[in-house]
């Protein structure tokens, strides 16, 4: 093994914390490294974010042109051809991850291909693909090796039938009939894929509603969506099996004599910090539940040097947290002040229709003995959804009751995961209700349903009565 190099800063992991973290070490003037065993960009940039999205755009157009006469346009009948559908896929992918690549040597940051396990505090030994060692050694370093996925006792998978998202984007031909498992954020999207192109799709949760980190009624309001689309939903449904149906299909056993056959098993069941073989507990860096790295306030791990951002400290599973997360890790290694304030994290969720969030829910709000008041908005009391067709949706904003401050704001609807930004502006600013209700909105534009949501508080929205808007919200 050759000591051959030494580093400021050694990034492990090029998901979108770690390539992040690195190109601003090295814009702060820092030798910086990353290593990387797989694709770079990670699972987002390879198998999760982006071809996921690079799929439902085509679902959105499809649905859109089979639409069409409802916009003044006679069109054939569409048709999805499955090989086009991953070509693009592919297409996209790899303009991204080439210019990740191109990122990071523009920044002379350099890529050691292989697995990294630290030794030391300030030493990693790095299995290179041909199977020798690299060795490295470095100031600090800087953990972010997100997460993989979690399978349920009992199921084994083969990347055909039984698989997790990865496996999905990559199938040889479109499912008839899938089963999802996890009606989480990874199993409500491709749910709402597979059904738009007009697979037969089933989806089994154990909890008693989907996305539970969503606000109560933008969850309920999704599962009635979901069933205007033909998806069949169990929730409160303990998977017990799996096994070889008499047709060859597969038999998801539900108990008490239920089960749901299927082409392909889609396990979306969760994620947990990827953890394996990094040499954590040699080095001593302590670690919590379901293995996640614990760090401080600063990201710094157990060790000092050693940072750990992302996924694989289980604090929020999105990629634009672990790309806010490198930036910090790296502007505190350099000496600068970093932002270290997580509160005002958006989150996006790409169903049909899309759910975008920030804050606090209204049951999160309460739970911390707050009084509440709350704002509501339905797309289809506004004209350019109207215009659009998009109708399905509602706002809801989450204030304090005594000092009207933003809590939270909850979206489902069209662009849904564009129009949260003005809110997580307004909660990290410590704006107040009244304040989005003055801002002024061009018209029209999807954002005015922020500024009648915020009226809608103190029962002034123009475009709705208040009983409307809570009403609308529950239709």
């Amino acid at each position: 093994m050759d000591d051959h190099k030494h580093f400021q800063v050694v990034v492990v992991g090029t998901g979108p914390g770690g390539y992040v973290a690195a190109i601003r070490a090295a814009q702060l003037g820092l030798k910086t490294a990353v290593i990387e065993k797989d694709e770079l960009g990670g699972t987002c940039l390879n198998w999760g974010c982006i071809p996921t999205k690079a799929w439902i755009v085509t679902a959105h157009l499809y649905e859109q042109i089979r639409r069409a006469r409802e916009f003044g346009i006679e069109v054939a009948e569409p048709r999805i051809h499955w090989e086009w559908l991953v070509e693009r896929k592919n297409k996209v992918v790899k303009q991204l991850t080439g210019g990740v690549k191109t990122l990071l040597a523009g920044r002379q940051v350099e890529i050691i291909r292989g697995s990294g396990r630290l030794i030391s505090p300030n030493r990693i030994v790095v299995k290179a693909p041909d199977g020798g060692s690299i060795g490295v050694s470095c100031d600090h370093v800087i953990l972010a090796t997100g997460a993989e996925a979690t399978m349920p006792p009992g199921f084994l998978l083969d990347g055909e039938r039984v698989i997790t998202s990865q496996e999905a984007l990559d199938l040889k031909r479109q499912p008839r009939r899938l089963a999802i498992l996890g009606g989480g954020v990874v199993g409500t999207e491709f749910a709402c894929f597979f059904a738009t192109i007009g697979t037969e799709v089933t989806l089994i949760e154990m909890l008693p509603r989907l996305l539970p980190a969503e606000d109560d009624e933008i969850a309920q309001a999704l599962e009635r969506e979901m069933k205007k689309r033909k998806i069949t939903i169990h929730l409160g449904t303990k998977v017990e099996g799996l096994e070889e149906a008499p047709d060859g299909a597969l038999a998801v056993s539900l108990g008490g004599g239920r089960s749901v056959t299927a082409d392909t098993v889609l396990v979306a069941t969760g994620r947990k910090p990827y953890t394996t073989d990094l040499g954590l507990d040699a080095v001593g860096i302590v670690r919590g539940d379901r293995g996640k790295i614990a760090v401080n306030d600063h990201l710094q791990t157990s060790l000092k040097n050693v940072y750990a951002i992302g996924d694989v400290t289980d604090i929020k599973q999105l990629a634009h947290f672990a790309s806010a997360q490198g930036k910090s890790a790296a502007e505190l290694i350099a000496g600068h002040s970093a932002q270290t304030n997580w509160r005002a994290v958006p989150a996006a969720t790409f169903t049909d229709p899309e759910i975008a969030s920030v804050g606090l829910t209204e049951r999160e709000a309460r739970a911390e003995g707050r009084g509440v008041k709350v704002g509501r908005f339905p797309f289809r009391a506004h004209g350019r959804n109207i215009a659009d067709g998009e109708l399905a949706g509602f706002v809801k904003l989450v204030a304090d009751a005594a000092t009207d401050q933003v809590l939270g704001a909850h979206i489902i609807g069209a662009k849904a995961s564009e129009l949260i930004h003005e809110c997580s502006l307004a909660i990290a600013a410590d704006l107040n209700a009244r304040d989005l209700a003055h801002a002024i909105h061009a018209h029209p534009t999807l954002t005015e349903v922020l500024g009648e949501a915020a009226e809608d508080m103190e029962g002034m929205a123009i475009h709705i009565l208040r009983q409307e808007a809570k009403a609308a919200a529950r239709a």
